[in-house]
Formats: C-alpha cells, sequence, structure tokens
C-alpha cells in the first residue's frame, strides 16, 4: 500500500505506479477465446508496461539510493517553513505591530492559494513539463521565503504576505513532484516503503522547526534569523532538485514511453468540472471530515505555540518544544497504520477516532491541569490517525477515474478550511476582552465535534448501504472482487449514475472557497 502528502495539511495520497501486475490484463484472460488476438495483447500490455517505466525502477541502487535522497529533501525546506511562523506567533506580533486577525491573515496567505491551486495543479505540470515544473516550484519555495526572511529586516507586512503567497504557490505543488520522481523510481512494496519514509520525513521536518527556530533565535540574538535558516533549507532543496535533474539526464534519456509515463501520472492529477455530478453522497463526507478536521489540524498548529505560553506561562522556547510534540507521533505510527489498514481496513475507525482524539486534546488543554503536553500528545494521535483513513478512502470510494478529481477537492476543501479557521480564530482572539483563547477553543471544539458527527453517520452510511467498503481489509475486498462484481468495477465500466444532490455539496464548495477570498481580501486592505 502507497500513500503520499499534497500539503502539510494533507499528508496521504495512495498512489498506483504503472507497473506489471501479477494479474493478467482482461485481454489476456480471455486468451482462450481469442486464440493468437489474445497472447498479442498480452505482448503488447507487456511492452507498453516496460515502456512506461523508462528503465528508472531498473536502475542499479547506487542511482535509485541517489533518486531517493534527492526526492526526500526536496520539500523538506517547504516543510520546515511552513512551521516557523507559528513557532514565533508572539514575536511576530510584537515586531511587526499586528493583531491576531492580521496574524490569521498571514498564515492563511499559504492556504488561500491552495484553495484553487490543486484545482489547476495538473494543467501546471502539462503547460510546463516534470522537470521545468520541478524547478518553477523550488524556485518559487525559495524565493518566497527569502522574501519572508527579508521582511523582518524591516518589519514589512506586505513584503512578508507576498513571499507567503509565492511559498504557498510553490508548497501546494511540489508534493506531486515528489510523488512523481518516487513513482518513477520504485514500484511494488519498496514503492509503499519510501512513500512512508517520505511521510516520515517530512512530519519530522515539520517537528523540528516549532522545536528549533525559536532556540535558534535566542541563540543568535534576533528573531529574523530564525526565518533565514527556514530559506537556506528551501536553497538547499533547491540545490537537490539540480542534483536529481542531472541524475535523470544523466541515466535515463527522455524517450516515448517516458513521455507516455509522465502523461498519464498528469493526467491522473487533472481536475475535471465534468465530472462533479458523479460523485457520491460518502465521497462528500470525506470531503466534510477532511474540511473540518484537514483545517483544524492546520489553524491548532499555527497557534498552539502561543497558547501554550498564554495557558500555562511558559517562555517562548519551553512553549514552542512543548507545542512541537503535538506533531511527534506521526512520524512514528503514519507507516504502521498504513500496514494496519491493508491488514485489518477499519478506516471509518481511524475517522472518528481522529476527532474523537481532537475534541479530547483541546478539553484536556483547556479544562483540566494537566501538563500541556499531555494534550499534545493526544492532538498528535489524531494527526497520525486521521489522515490514514481519511484520504485513503478516496480511492476506495471513487473509480480510477474520479480519484484525481476527489483528491483535487480534498486539497482545496482542507485549505478553504484552513483559509477559514485562520482569519476566525485570530478575529475570536481580538475580540476576547484578555485577547485569549478562551473563544477559540471553543470554537475548536465545536469544530471537533461537527467532525465526530460527520464520522458516525460515515459508518452508519458504510455499514447499512455500502456493506462495509471501507472497513474491508484488502484481502476481504480482494475476495469479495471475485465472488461477484464490485461496485467500483461497475463504476469503471461507466455504469456510475449522476448524483442531482452534487448541485447542492458543489455549491456550499464553492460558496465557502468564496467566503474564505472575501475575508482574506476584507482583513488584508484592512
Amino acid at each position: 500500500m502507497a500513500y503520499s502528502s499534497p500539503n502539510e495539511n494533507t499528508p496521504l495520497l495512495r498512489t498506483q505506479p504503472p507497473q506489471k501486475s501479477s494479474a493478467r490484463p482482461f485481454c489476456c484472460a480471455s486468451s482462450n477465446a481469442s486464440g493468437q488476438g489474445g497472447s498479442q495483447c498480452c505482448q503488447q500490455q507487456e511492452n507498453v508496461n516496460n515502456a512506461d517505466f523508462c528503465q528508472l525502477a531498473e536502475q542499479p541502487w547506487q542511482y535509485k539510493m541517489t533518486a531517493l535522497v534527492c526526492a526526500l529533501l526536496l520539500a523538506v525546506g517547504s516543510h520546515f517553513a511552513a512551521h516557523t511562523l507559528g513557532a514565533m506567533k508572539n514575536t511576530i506580533k510584537q515586531e511587526f505591530g499586528i493583531n491576531n486577525s492580521q496574524y490569521g491573515v498571514l498564515q492563511s496567505s499559504v492556504s488561500i492559494v491552495n484553495t484553487v491551486l490543486p484545482v489547476i495543479g495538473g494543467l501546471f505540470l502539462d503547460a510546463f513539463g516534470t522537470i521545468p515544473g520541478s524547478i518553477i516550484t523550488t524556485v518559487l519555495i525559495t524565493s518566497g521565503n527569502v522574501l519572508v526572511a527579508w521582511s523582518t529586516h524591516g518589519a514589512s507586512l506586505p513584503m512578508m504576505i507576498t513571499g507567503r503567497i509565492l511559498y504557498g504557490i510553490g508548497s501546494g505543488t511540489v508534493v506531486i513532484v515528489q510523488e512523481t520522481i518516487l513513482s518513477q523510481w520504485f514500484k511494488g512494496r519498496s514503492l509503499a516503503g519510501v512513500m512512508a519514509l517520505m511521510l516520515t520525513v517530512s512530519r519530522l521536518a515539520s517537528f523540528l522547526a516549532q522545536a528549533t527556530v525559536v532556540p535558534i533565535a535566542n541563540w543568535t540574538g534576533w528573531y529574523g534569523y530564525g526565518f533565514w535558516f527556514s530559506a537556506i533549507l528551501c536553497m538547499i532543496s533547491f540545490v537537490f532538485n539540480l542534483i536529481y535533474i542531472a541524475l535523470l539526464r544523466a541515466v535515463a534519456p527522455p524517450s516515448p514511453g517516458c513521455q507516455d509515463q509522465l502523461k498519464t501520472i498528469r493526467r491522473k492529477k487533472t481536475f475535471r468540472w465534468s465530472k462533479l455530478l458523479y460523485l457520491p453522497h460518502s465521497y462528500w463526507l470525506v470531503v466534510a471530515m477532511e474540511f473540518l478536521l484537514g483545517g483544524l489540524w492546520g489553524c491548532f498548529l499555527h497557534i498552539n505555540s502561543e497558547y501554550v505560553k498564554f495557558r500555562f506561562g511558559y517562555d517562548n522556547a519551553h512553549a514552542a518544544a512543548t507545542a512541537s510534540v503535538a506533531q511527534v507521533l506521526p512520524v512514528f505510527l503514519m507507516p504502521f497504520l498504513g500496514i494496519c489498514l491493508d491488514k485489518y481496513g477499519k478506516r471509518t475507525w481511524m475517522m472518528i477516532g481522529s476527532g474523537v482524539s481532537m475534541l479530547m486534546s483541546l478539553l484536556v488543554l483547556e479544562y483540566t491541569d494537566m501538563a500541556p503536553i499531555v494534550g499534545m500528545l493526544i492532538f498528535s494521535l489524531s494527526l497520525s490517525l486521521g489522515p490514514v483513513g481519511l484520504v485513503s478512502s478516496v480511492p476506495i470510494i471513487l473509480p480510477l477515474s474520479l480519484v484525481g478529481t476527489g483528491m483535487g477537492l480534498i486539497k482545496s476543501g482542507t485549505n478553504i478550511g484552513a483559509t477559514l479557521f485562520d482569519i476566525i480564530s485570530g478575529h475570536l482572539q481580538d475580540i476576547d476582552p484578555h485577547k485569549g483563547y478562551d473563544g477559540v477553543i471553543v470554537f475548536f471544539i465545536g469544530i471537533s465535534c461537527l467532525a465526530v458527527l460527520a464520522g458516525i453517520i460515515l459508518y452508519i452510511l458504510d455499514q447499512t448501504i455500502y456493506r462495509r467498503l471501507l472497513d474491508r481489509s484488502a484481502r476481504a475486498a480482494i475476495l469479495e472482487a471475485l465472488e461477484y462484481k464490485h461496485p467500483q468495477e461497475q463504476q469503471a465500466a461507466g455504469e456510475l449514475q449522476k448524483v442531482k444532490a452534487n448541485w447542492i455539496y458543489g455549491g456550499i464548495f464553492i460558496s465557502l472557497a468564496v467566503t474564505s477570498w472575501i475575508l482574506f481580501a476584507k482583513f488584508v486592505l484592512v
């Protein structure tokens, strides 16, 4: 089982690279009936698979390890930069002279562009190609973070917002580049392993950002050096991108087979509006949970450092170190949860567990005297369970022809939630008499309750209508597919029906997206 991470907020996209399957193609299975035609079909299928790999998966392990290192480090700077601002929220507000609502806009400047970027991400790669696209992506990330770091010299809020927007455009696409690289060089179980490693490295970079950026500022004597360190990491990621491009040109010159593979990869990620009418009800429940939980995860990680400082009286360094614990468990648990998912299923249970864990973490932090590290660990459990259960459900619910569209909406929905919650939480803090987090935490608790409710509804639908489709193990799904035609196969065969309620679901989705842009513009112009 293989997963990948779209962005910080949405960590586990299942990918199925073009590879030789042990199962024979349909035309091969009918070779007895078709005679020579069947064997010709099998030969053609084998040739296509060989061409699609471009021989990258068959390269010596030294080349593959080099490609793996380059792919893993390609986004380290991006993931690190995602959490530098949150760790220094109090300092940024003081140095720039901004309120909490303006800080919320500053944070949402990354997610706001990603409310639409996943929709046009496929067009971006189609227009520029994978290699030029990766260069443009890493240049945007690097230049954006250089602007952010440079803005600290004059406390220029417009420059920092501009830099964050450039960074947001690049960070929304860099994961697609990583997926492409890994799916070209690895296959089968090795692909599952490197995808899990990619998730671990990305979450580790996020953890280190929260844990180290304040100590760097304290050690150097100026908070701006923390942002320059982040910018330098982005530069290093750009260098590794150049190294990978040089490696790719050296071992595998472009060929027609490679062109076919890249077109296939990009086609799976292209958003198509006409497909929205065929999305089932269960999918929109997953979108709703991703909007609620994904947006809440991102927003909480943006404010948890200052929250710990205000609620428990910690200094900046201690608060940032404690807040970083919120990202510890995914580093270790995600690979194992992926294995458990294949073996036991239980996706809806993971979704509900994630919502409950989020709710419990907020209650522990706000209404008990337990050390904040306890609440952060419980939150970390939510951050581990949710992405695995949520995004891995999309390829289960949707036929292959709709997975790219479905993932585009999932990514957009996550960032719509993050944008709205960042701005709303900043406003709630500003209207609080003590500029505290009481109203913010109550708001977060309400969102968590809605997420749990959506998970329970999805569980009931899965048990009563979808014949435990989401909660099956991989083995159970295969056995049932052998007994009778699976509903997904019927959908793939063209029997998927339009759902009239999609007009309502789509209208709500667009309304939320427009609202996020209106709020962003309103507070930017204030």
